[in-house]
């Protein structure tokens, strides 16, 4: 076999990596054993997982390295003129570790592997330089492997120290946790529970989450299973019986986690118990109530001293003219006391429609209720200067209800509302309070609307779920008890942004069958 060696042809192969230092008759030996082969682009030299049966040399063109890597095909490498494509496959047949492609047209020269058997029996010295070249490769790639190896291994290693020193951790912080926490899987089967929540919920009974945990309303456990079922998040408040006949109530933060240990999926739980914080907030909102009602007493003695006031005077006048003989005095005495006392009747009565028992629910026709609170609220020095307007709707519905929760409910809005235009120095500040029959969905509607300053975005945010106020001195009980006298009738409360500007509370209270 004997193929002249162009210029060309020795530059490429002294450029190449295991024929570089190769006198030009070696190089014109190496030459007569390869075949030269012009491919197009797009031409796939070989596949990853092929037998290697052939080295190739880029004489001209631009081939690419491509690798298989979870599901997707990732370019390592790019060779050109000069560079050698798969050499280990003159050593073994293993199978190819990537694979090749032609970016462009390509000129290659190609050594088969039985060739380079050939070239060992009848170039042995051209094949020993060659395969010296070779094992240096090989012991040089094992070297930088084997430093890659330890590095990695070090890696490894303090990942491990890491991963157990944040597992030590996580375990301290799940021990001494407050809240009970609770991992479940698929089946709800109960695989991990901390200190507090055996201290909250008793020992275990079962390795069912509900075996062990009572929820005394079904229809909440079946929400939080129905979520679970879709791999989705969710939070909501319990009750849940406790141990010594305790009955707690939560709040629960149901999240769905992709690895409980052993490459399942869960669902991690954590309870948090706001039984004393809705007892606190009770108490918080009865005092509050009970200031309330201190504030009215101190309204009301302050509008009867006027009214006696006027009484008194003019009784002291009647005894003057009376001394005098002023007959037509007396009589406009005697008219401004009639007056008066007509006056006081007419307060009197407000006051009569505005007080109801606590807690007793009775059928109450909530537009004259309305009617008789603006009459007891609009004299009182708090509210001077606040237009009360009213948009009372057609045959609405009798509302079953706790009147004085009503009352509280609406005292709590309409001084919230009061205090905002205050505070904003709000132009002809007035309170709209409408009602009206959803016949639709069979509910009772009231709204308390005003013109001030709206409701900041954080604490919309927040309203009615966490104490939140926008008053220097306010705690945040109020619309949390708005929310809780809404709730005990079966109704619901939104918050929003009136037309035109200002805040708006929409009331909705089912109908009850006592119209029927």
């Amino acid at each position: 076999m004997n193929v002249p060696l162009t210029d060309t042809s020795r530059i490429i192969l002294e450029k190449t990596g295991i024929f570089a230092g190769l006198p030009s008759d070696a190089l014109i030996s190496v030459r007569a054993f390869m075949e030269a082969r012009d491919v197009p682009a797009g031409t796939v030299l070989f596949r990853e997982g092929d037998s290697g049966d052939s080295v190739f040399v880029v004489r001209q063109g631009l081939v690419r390295i491509l690798k298989e890597q979870d599901d997707t095909t990732v370019e390592l490498a790019q060779r050109g003129p000069g560079e050698i494509i798969g050499e280990m496959a003159l050593i073994d047949a293993s199978p190819r570790f990537a694979s090749a492609q032609c970016i462009e047209d390509t000129s290659l020269f190609v050594l088969s592997r039985s060739h380079f058997f050939k070239m060992l029996s009848s170039h042995p010295l051209v094949a020993e330089r060659i395969l010296h070249v070779l094992t240096a490769r090989v012991r040089e790639a094992d070297t930088t492997r084997l430093r890659e190896l330890e590095s990695s291994n070090r890696d490894l290693r303090q990942a491990h120290q890491r991963l157990e020193t944040a597992l030590r951790i996580r375990q301290q912080i799940l021990h001494v946790a407050p809240y009970p926490i609770v991992v479940t899987n698929p089946q709800r089967e109960v695989l991990f529970s901390n200190p507090a929540a055996v201290s909250a919920f008793g020992l275990q009974a079962g390795r069912g989450l509900w075996q062990w945990i009572n929820v005394r309303d079904v229809k909440l456990r079946h929400q939080a299973d129905t979520a679970e079922t879709s791999m989705a998040a969710w939070r909501g408040e319990m009750e849940i019986d406790g141990p010594d006949a305790q009955v707690l109530l939560c709040k629960v933060n149901a999240t769905p986690i992709t690895d409980t240990g052993d490459g399942t999926p869960g669902r991690l739980w954590v309870f948090e118990d706001l039984t004393e914080v809705r007892v606190l907030e009770r108490q918080a909102a009865e005092h509050e109530r009970l200031a309330m009602k201190g504030e009215m007493a101190s309204e009301i003695a302050h509008e009867l001293k006027n009214y006696l006031m006027v009484l008194s005077g003019h009784t002291d006048l009647m005894e003057v003219r009376f001394n005098r003989e002023d007959l037509n005095g007396i009589q406009a005495s005697l008219g401004a006391v009639h007056q008066t006392v007509g006056q006081m009747r007419v307060f009197v009565e407000s006051l009569l429609h505005s007080r109801h028992p606590s807690g007793e629910r009775c059928p109450l026709d909530l537009n004259a209720f309305l009617e008789g609170q603006i009459a007891f609220l609009q004299p009182q020095r708090r509210f001077k200067g606040i237009d009360f307007r009213t948009n009372l709707g057609q045959n609405v519905p009798l509302l079953v209800c706790d009147a004085a929760g009503l009352q509280q409910a609406l005292y709590n809005l309409v001084l919230n509302s009061t205090d905002a235009m205050r505070a904003a120095a709000t132009s002809s500040p007035t309170i709209h309070l409408a009602t009206s029959h959803d016949t639709a969905g069979q509910r009772l509607v009231l709204s308390v609307a005003d013109n001030g300053p709206g409701i900041p975005p954080d604490i919309a945010r927040l309203l009615f779920k966490e104490r939140v106020s926008s008053k220097p001195t306010g705690h945040g009980f109020g619309t949390l008890t708005v929310a809780r006298i809404v709730a005990e009738h079966g109704g619901s409360i939104q918050a929003g942004s009136r037309a035109g500007g200002g805040a708006e509370f929409v009331l909705s209270f089912p109908v009850s069958q006592a119209n029927s």
